[in-house]
């Protein structure tokens, strides 16, 4: 059985999972090709206008569906991967929402990840899901462990990538290109700079949908981003906050911007935002007081569709510029002179 993937979304998170799952199973999942204009173009064609930019480019990818090969569409309904919190609102109703952009005749497979009421739900989820499949209850918890160690093992080497072409080969993407990789020791140590880049991961490693800003800022900086920050050091750095961030996502990147803020080798912070996105909106805000609070440089880059790559240079070479002078002329202090703002303390 093939089961067509999108390359959108909940791919940059759950695939690991999801193809250990399926290969126990003897189950193939076939991705849909890398984002590209064409898969833009029909996404924004088809999903409603409202919608975030993620989503339109999911429907972009599922509708690359209709010159590949497969048996069916998988769509999971990813409700919540960690007790105490959710994933965006947006990801709960993907089945529905997108329903009627699948090409015509093709079948839609689902299944409900909700780990908020413990690990028995979402077993329960994936018997009922392997049932439907006509796979016995013993396969489908083999395949279960498979996924779990699966994840683990992707998410360690993840943590250890030194650039954005080395995580995803370790994502599964083939298509990136192996001399990438290959110059990635040259690359690393050698910068001056260290940069940290926050964001959604179906932002941040989505290489079209940023306009290559990871790649823009590896010719400049070394590059680390939330994948680099183990579990246990984003926990710490959220335990002090009265309220739990209730989204998964944000709980991640605000927990691995605040180790970022605290630590002294990362020269600075960029946060990729997508338009309209509330969850960002928080987040974000909070990571930039943290971040003004310590004097460690910051800056918001908000994307959509209409966002152009001259601009964005733009202000990535603006940033590294004054990093760069901050760092050989200031002694990471900022330049003498009055009070910048009431909340620098700086005079």
């Amino acid at each position: 059985m093939r089961l067509g993937f999108p390359r959108a979304l909940f791919f940059y998170d759950h695939y690991p999972f999801w193809f250990g799952f399926f290969q126990t199973l003897g189950i193939q999942l076939v991705l849909s090709p890398p984002t590209c204009k064409r898969i833009l173009e029909e996404g924004l064609k088809k999903a409603n206008d409202g919608v975030c930019l993620p989503l339109k480019l999911l429907a972009g990818h599922i509708a690359a569906f209709r010159q590949i090969e497969v048996d069916a569409i998988f769509l999971p309904r990813m409700v919540s991967v960690e007790a105490g919190t959710y994933l965006c609102p947006k990801m709960l109703g993907v089945p529905e929402s997108v329903a009627a952009l699948v090409p015509s005749g093709l079948p839609v497979l689902s299944a409900t990840v909700n780990w908020r009421d413990g690990r028995g739900a979402a077993e329960k989820a994936l018997l009922d899901l392997g049932r439907r499949l006509g796979k016995p209850k013993k396969a489908v918890r083999e395949a279960w462990e498979a996924g779990m160690a699966c994840e683990r093992a992707v998410r360690e080497r993840q943590r250890q990538a030194a650039g954005a072409a080395e995580y995803f080969v370790w994502l599964g993407q083939e298509d990136k290109r192996p001399e990438d990789r290959a110059r990635l020791p040259a690359l690393i140590g050698a910068k001056p700079l260290r940069i940290a880049l926050l964001g959604h991961s179906y932002l941040i490693h989505d290489a079209y949908a940023n306009l290559q800003v990871w790649e823009k800022l590896s010719a400049k900086a070394e590059v680390r981003v939330a994948e680099n920050v183990s579990g246990a050091e984003i926990e710490q750095a959220v335990a002090g906050m009265h309220k739990k961030i209730f989204w998964s996502h944000g709980k991640r990147i605000f927990g691995a911007g605040r180790s970022f803020i605290d630590e002294e080798e990362i020269d600075g912070l960029i946060y990729l935002s997508c338009f309209g996105c509330g969850t960002d909106s928080m987040v974000q805000d909070m990571l930039a007081r943290a971040a003004r609070e310590k004097r460690k440089p910051y800056m918001m880059i908000t994307l959509d569709e209409h966002s152009g790559e001259a601009g964005l240079a733009t202000r990535l070479e603006a940033f590294i510029d004054m990093l760069e002078r901050r760092k050989r002329s200031e002694d990471h202090l900022s330049a003498p002179g009055k009070r910048l703002d009431r909340h620098s303390g700086v005079i």
